[in-house]
């Protein structure tokens, strides 16, 4: 597509509204594990660390396929392999300032996988400073490999689904700095670039939330995932 058509202005608008899909209608998410390449020591022969240090966890919004579980035997048992494929928008990453490489884990549900591969796919309308998304592969990581104590303590927790960390509410970023479960981290050119000018968040009041443990009413108990709170 001709630059003279697609600017940097609708580059934008584009990404808002892969965002807007990714973040305020899919709602899938990670938590992300970046190696540290500061702290953690690398042995001079094998070029491998024995034990990884970890840089703060990060939440990323994700498009998520379904894992892929594959059994096969061995010389010695049953071995069973899980993968699973991950679709992260560019931009947000950019926005964030976060690299995914190979060797660096998430957790996505009760799992722990690692990156096993990290590939660009195709560029917006022909121009090559801005990258789609990028296609992570994970694979089901090992005992042993990532033994975080905050991990350990989840496992537990989630072992009892009304205390666990399961998502049972689903709220809208919107591309505001906060919403009622604490900062985003989410950014929108657009909303900062108009600044004031801005229409009035569609949708009425603001953010939409979905939640598993709002009751219907006082008289009646049972929990719902009621979208529009009219």
């Amino acid at each position: 597509m001709a630059r003279l058509f697609i600017g940097p202005r609708e580059q934008a608008f584009i990404n808002d509204l892969t965002k807007e899909f990714v973040k305020d209608i899919v709602g899938q998410y990670i938590v992300y594990y970046a190696v540290s390449i500061i702290h953690t020591k690398v042995h001079t022969i094998y070029d491998e660390a024995i034990e990884k240090v970890f840089e703060n966890p990060i939440k990323l919004d994700v498009l998520a396929g379904q894992p892929n579980r594959t059994q096969m035997f061995n010389a010695f048992s049953l071995d069973t392999e899980n993968t699973i494929e991950l679709y992260i928008q560019s931009r947000d990453l950019l926005d964030k300032g976060l690299e995914v490489y190979p060797g660096d884990f998430f957790i996505y549900g009760h799992d722990v996988f690692e990156v096993m591969t990290s590939i660009d796919l195709e560029n917006i309308y022909g121009q090559p400073e801005y990258d789609k998304a990028i296609k992570v592969t994970g694979k089901l990581a090992r005992s042993g490999e990532f033994n975080l104590q905050d991990f350990k303590n989840l496992l537990d927790v989630d072992k009892d689904f009304e205390k666990s960390n399961a998502q049972k509410t689903f709220v809208q970023q919107r591309g505001l700095s906060e919403n009622e479960q604490g900062p985003t981290n989410d950014y929108r050119e657009m909303r900062d670039r108009l600044g004031d000018d801005m229409a009035d968040i569609a949708l009425g009041s603001g953010p939409r939330k979905v939640d598993l443990e709002e009751k219907v009413n006082e008289a009646t108990p049972v929990k719902s995932s009621k979208f529009y709170h009219e």
